[in-house]
């Protein structure tokens, strides 16, 4: 029989540490108990044991403890993350049906020990999993350590039999108890005998076998005259830590390990802690059903298809009245589910013919009340075809979002599981198939029930929670308007000039050309720029340049190690241009020009309204944000961006520095406040004060060093990172961010303060109520620690710059059409708002959309907003 034994604090831990922050909808860490799992079944898949214990430590002292009073006395204790991992991990084993094994007193490691000895001594084979070195003593006959680490979420194990440990200490296994009482454990705080360290513990056993053969020799020449007085005067202290490095393998266990009980899973339980834990691989991993195994909160609804139209506008006729509609509307509108009371009705758009535009029409002419999920898409369907959709009152993944805005995704069966305890067949209305009359609509009609079900009650919990964390107006006046912003914007689309772009792809390719043949000529030979391998091999090996530590897969060629050496050989700036070079080539020109509709030929993005923790808007299909404009040639791209013809401009607003604006109004820094109130360059202004000069005597270098300051403070950039920025020394880095804040005191202070705030409430918000949890600033681990208090410093500033662009949209498209004007806004990128003008409306729409920028939100320290013209993007930037 082949039995694994398990370390559950250890590998516990190691997750913990080794995964980024996870949390489920109730804010329960979930991070260790992830991993944990992870780990579990990768090697019950793997090592294929028959039987599988998982031990743990219990919180009471051990004997060594009741021995040694310092025994690990030096480490802190488990975080508070990480302890609230530890109940609910043991539940899901016990729904697994898998044994778990735990003695006051004794320490997890003597219970691998004890079970690993009864196995070996049945005969038994025994792979003992840990993350724990220590346990390395056990290996031998029958009994393997599996030795797991987890670092930036990667998992990875190393197998020790009693030849593979030979191989990399030079001697047995059990001798590793020796190696420990000679130089100690600081993480056990095991002394060990002090000022021996590993190197001369390694060679006294290589020379004497054991700790008693040390002593047994003590007068022999091997032994340095320093080493063997360390070794007289430490021997008690040698002989206390060789009892505390062995692992106890009697522990007096009621457990029989040639009789433990199969693996019994216990289904109904196993599911709803998964679904809990909201774990839906692991959910998927058993194939559990949420119906079959768990009592549904969903209820069951019965299915009607419509088949007439008639029908259809009875049936919206009928549902005027309700306070809300629940709908199912995917973006190609083939198909749409209405839930009246336990009735879902189900209306395919084959069967309708040309009077589904009609139904569409009716559905959307905002007579009914409707509450729909991720409906954008759909809204640009709509109106693509020519439609004014209106009567949607509520998007369950807005909300959802609003609610929680750390999560990966906000899909209706994600949120089913969230919210419902319920896990949602499989639906895809945009598959024709799905649809189709001669398809699988029997199947479609059960599944899409399910989830207009499931968006009823998804709506009933999101929508009071939104209320209760006083997100109503957030949610209401901002999110849900943009909706229809953006949709139609994206509708809209932005003309493109795709010659231009070749022509600018072929200017592209010459010099890309140029520059493989210089680097060519510089590196003696030709070799794939392209292979970090090759390069790393051409830069540190054939031209010896200063290399970076060599990893497994040769050296490191990023961005940070390329401009280290930058000025140490002419070949390094040419391949980070020809990195640059090939990247807008590969990246816009060529990913643009597959992207220009066929339709009408303009770029039609998508903008992303549940993606950013912070509240900003993202884009993709293509990614407009990321356009470079640092380069001349990156801000050439924005030439391809145009008018669509002659009559035509594009109007750029962009707010001045507007997180700076919001840091001063939020921290009320008089300073700060008066300098935006005057109208001056605040970086500028920043420099005359923190050097002590008159405004008019600040240089270049100084506003230079004081812009990196204002724009990285809120960052909570470090000296170390602010010494690289402006290049000086850490030690003055320093003294100079303290300058700065001693002249800033209020955001000195509201810095301070927002990470105090953030650690008794447990989230930050914006002016506006947008909410951000940060666990992460309640941890023990530093790192993760510091990361909170970054988040909490950043988010009320740029979640509120988000907020207020946000709002600003809103007012710039109601402005538009309540002035009757034809403009229309077609961008968002960062702080710039770009519309499409006719040149006869091009005054008018300059200045309603810069007073509708500025007018957004009223600040302390005024918003300001610039605006352009000009037939491309360049042109008006």
């Amino acid at each position: 029989m082949k039995i694994m034994v398990i370390d559950g604090n250890s590998i516990l831990n190691r997750a913990f540490y080794g995964i980024r922050q996870l949390t489920n909808h109730e804010g329960l860490p979930t991070n260790a108990v992830y991993g944990f799992l992870a780990t579990l079944f990768k090697l019950q898949d793997e090592e294929q044991p028959d039987r599988t214990i998982v031990c743990f430590d219990v919180k009471e002292k051990t004997f060594r403890h009741l021995k040694f009073d310092t025994y690990k006395a030096t480490r802190k204790g488990m975080p508070d993350e990480l302890a609230a991992q530890l109940p609910i991990t043991k539940q899901v084993l016990d729904a697994l049906g898998v044994t778990r094994c735990e003695k006051a007193g004794y320490e997890a490691d003597d219970l691998l020990g004890t079970i690993s000895r009864r196995a070996d001594e049945h005969g038994d084979t025994c792979v003992v999993v840990t993350g724990d070195r220590d346990s390395l003593q056990l290996v031998g006959g029958g009994t393997t350590v599996m030795l797991v680490s987890t670092r930036m979420g990667q998992t990875t194990y190393q197998t020790y039999d009693t030849a593979a440990f030979r191989e990399k200490y030079g001697f047995d296994p059990i001798r590793l108890i020796d190696l420990k009482a000679l130089m100690g454990d600081s993480s056990d705080n095991i002394p060990g005998v002090p000022g021996i360290g590993e190197k001369t513990a390694m060679q006294l056993l290589h020379d004497f076998g054991t700790l008693e053969g040390v002593y047994a020799n003590i007068d022999d020449e091997r032994i340095k005259k320093g080493a063997r007085t360390k070794l007289q005067n430490g021997e008690q202290s040698a002989k206390d830590s060789y009892w505390l490095a062995t692992i106890d393998r009697n522990v007096p266990l009621d457990l029989d390990v040639e009789h433990l009980p199969a693996q019994d899973i216990d289904e109904t339980a196993l599911y709803d802690l998964l679904t809990r834990l909201e774990f839906k691989n692991f959910i998927k991993r058993f194939d559990l059903s949420g119906e079959s195994v768990s009592a549904p909160r969903l209820p069951e609804l019965k299915t009607e298809r419509v088949e007439n139209a008639l029908e259809a506008f009875n049936l919206m006729d009928s549902l005027t009245d309700c306070d809300r509609v629940y709908a199912i509307v995917p973006e190609t509108l083939g198909a749409v589910c209405l839930l009246d009371g336990d009735t879902a009705h189900i209306l395919f758009a084959e069967a309708f013919g040309d009077a589904w535009n009609d139904i569409l029409r009716r559905l959307f002419d905002g007579t009914l009340s409707l509450v729909l999920h991720d409906a954008k898409a759909a809204v640009r369907a709509l109106l693509q075809r020519g439609m004014d959709p209106k009567g949607i009152v509520f998007d369950t993944a807005i909300a959802a979002y609003l609610l929680d805005p750390t999560q990966s995704g906000y899909d209706l069966p994600r949120l089913a599981l969230a919210y419902c305890n319920a896990e949602l067949p499989e639906l895809d209305l945009d598959d024709p198939a799905a649809v189709s009359l001669l398809g699988g609509q029997e199947d479609t009609e059960k599944a899409v029930a399910q989830h207009v079900g499931a968006l009823r009650a998804i709506y009933a919990e999101a929508a009071d929670r939104i209320e209760q964390l006083g997100m109503r107006k957030l949610y209401y006046e901002i999110e849900l308007p943009l909706l229809r912003v953006l949709a139609e914007m994206e509708a809209a689309g932005c003309a493109v000039e795709p010659d231009e772009l070749r022509a600018f792809g072929d200017k592209l390719d010459v010099r890309i050309r140029d520059l493989t043949e210089q680097i060519y000529h510089d590196a003696d030979g030709e070799f794939n720029i392209n292979s970090p391998k090759q390069l790393g091999e051409v830069l540190f090996e054939k031209l010896g340049l200063h290399a970076p530590k060599k990893t497994k897969t040769g050296y490191s060629t990023n961005v940070e190690v390329l401009e280290r050496i930058a000025e140490d050989h002419p070949i390094v700036p040419r391949i980070l241009e020809y990195r640059k070079l090939t990247k807008l080539k590969s990246t816009y020109v060529e990913g643009l020009l597959k992207v220009i509709s066929p339709v009408d030929g303009r770029i039609h993005t998508h903008f992303q309204q549940t993606v950013t923790a912070t509240g900003r808007l993202s884009s993709t299909d293509p990614n407009l944000q990321n356009i470079p404009v640092r380069t001349e040639l990156g801000r050439e791209l924005r030439r391809m961006f145009v008018a669509p013809d002659e009559n035509h401009v594009l109007i750029d607003a962009d707010y001045s520095q507007i997180e700076l604006r919001v840091l001063a109004h939020i921290s009320q820094d008089e300073h700060m406040i008066e300098a935006f109130k005057h109208g001056q360059d605040i970086h500028a202004a920043t420099a005359a004060k923190v050097y002590h000069v008159p405004l008019e005597e600040v240089t270049p270098q100084m506003r230079s060093s004081c812009k990196a300051v204002n724009f990285g403070i809120v960052y909570g950039i470090s000296d170390f990172s602010l010494a690289q920025d402006i290049g000086v020394t850490r030690k003055e880095a320093g003294e100079f961010i303290k300058t700065y804040l001693d002249t800033y005191p209020g955001v000195k202070k509201y810095m301070e303060d927002i990470k105090q705030t953030g650690r008794e409430q447990g989230y930050v918000t914006t002016l506006f109520g947008r909410r951000r949890a940060l666990p992460e600033l309640k941890s023990k681990n530093f790192n993760m620690r510091s990361f909170g208090e970054r988040v909490a410093m950043n988010t009320p500033i740029q979640g509120t710059a988000a907020d207020i662009i946000k709002i600003a949209m809103v007012r710039v498209r109601d402005r538009l059409l309540r002035d009757g004007l034809q403009s229309r806004l077609i961008l968002q990128v960062h702080d710039e708002l770009i519309l499409e003008a006719p040149k006869d409306e091009q005054e008018t729409a300059m200045h309603l959309l810069t007073e509708e920028m500025e007018n957004a939100f009223k600040m302390d320290a005024p918003l300001v907003a610039e605006a352009k013209a000009g037939h491309s993007w360049y042109d008006a930037k």
